[in-house]
């Protein structure tokens, strides 16, 4: 029997500017994760510091209270990542200047920042670090060529994730498996950068390609499914959305709730669901099959359900895809919504704390 996902295969194939990979991006426009907001002022802080930061980075104001101001004002309009098929994660905030990696599959394609790396100057955290956001835009800014050569002809994903997998990834809340077996997999001319090749081994330098990744594996199945399926899924500190593939171009939202799970600072207020990487959960990976990530699974255990830990959290999904473990179900019809196990996600600080724990976010009754 074939299987729906035959012939699906994401590859990573290449990086560029978010500008330039997307030449219809409006002016003075910022990505963010999740479905559109409603009001300037509904913007959650984390947010707020990321795009100042980002707004900073492209020389479009001077100062963050000028920066702020803009954003209030709505001179600078923030935007949802994928309706312009990127996706991004947590907070992170995609200025045009920002490199971008390119996922291909199926003759549809899937753009993701490169990952911002450690937490100190990192903005998917939404902190107030501004400075140091600034300067690891602008060092990504300058390895951009680099990260190009890097990728070379380009790498298959799916053999990467399934080795990750096997060595105990859920490929969202742990891809540190994922993120060693994609600098391997990497092309390395002589001419890289010591500190770049150091950088794409941190830890979390994987998601954004499994982000992209699953992504193009939800919107490729909906070319061949007959039923509506989820195509798109995020969160932004206030609504969480997702988008049929009966209506691609409508977010459908509830509000967002918080994830639930082990904290650093459990006096800090935790921001509800944020960040792209939901799409990974969408598919049927990340908390689906926390069954294959014993640490993560040990350290969600006493917030959540036995059986959130057992082949029954991939009961909703549609079916296996052939690169992968064979009791992994992917694609979420429509119809499955309710069933849906959850999302894992890094916990942000409502205020700007920056990361504050990691948990299982519900999918919001549809």
């Amino acid at each position: 029997m074939t299987s729906i996902w035959e012939g699906i295969h994401p590859r990573l194939t290449g990086c560029d500017s978010l500008a330039r990979a997307v030449p219809h991006l409006p002016p003075r426009t910022l990505l963010h994760a999740g479905p559109p907001y409603a009001a300037p002022d509904a913007v959650p802080v984390p947010v707020r510091n990321a795009a100042c930061a980002a707004l900073l980075s492209e020389g479009w104001a001077d100062t963050i209270d000028e920066a702020a101001e803009m954003l209030r004002s709505g001179a600078v309009h923030l935007a949802p990542a994928q309706d312009f098929d990127v996706v991004t994660p947590l907070a992170c905030v995609v200025p045009p200047s920002m490199p971008v990696l390119r996922v291909e599959a199926c003759g549809l394609t899937r753009l993701t920042p490169v990952n911002d790396g450690p937490a100190d100057g990192a903005l998917r955290f939404g902190d107030s670090q501004t400075q140091a956001q600034i300067a690891r835009i602008k060092a990504l800014r300058g390895w951009l060529p680099h990260i190009a050569d890097l990728v070379g002809d380009g790498v298959d994903l799916l053999p990467l994730m399934n080795t990750a997998i096997h060595a105990g990834d859920d490929l969202h809340g742990s891809v540190a498996q994922l993120t060693d077996a994609l600098a391997d997999a990497l092309t390395v001319p002589a001419a890289a950068p010591a500190d770049l090749l150091a950088y794409i081994r941190t830890p979390l330098f994987g998601l954004n390609p499994v982000m992209a990744a699953a992504s193009i594996l939800s919107a490729a199945l909906a070319t061949r499914q007959g039923a509506p399926v989820v195509v798109a899924a995020g969160g932004n500190g206030v609504d969480f959305g997702w988008k049929s593939s009966a209506t691609p171009d409508i977010w459908e939202t509830r509000p967002a709730h918080a994830p639930v799970g082990p904290m650093m600072k459990p006096d800090a207020p935790v921001l509800p669901a944020i960040g792209d990487s939901a799409v990974i959960d969408a598919l049927g990976l990340g908390a689906a099959i926390l069954r294959h990530a014993p640490a993560l699974r040990d350290a969600l255990a006493p917030f959540h359900p036995p059986q959130a830990f057992t082949p029954q959290a991939s009961a909703c999904f549609l079916a296996p895809h052939p690169a992968l473990p064979g009791d992994i179900r992917l694609g979420l019809p429509m119809t499955a919504l309710s069933d849906h196990p959850g999302i894992m996600l890094a916990m942000l600080g409502a205020g700007g704390e920056g990361l504050i724990g990691r948990g299982i976010a519900p999918w919001p009754a549809p």
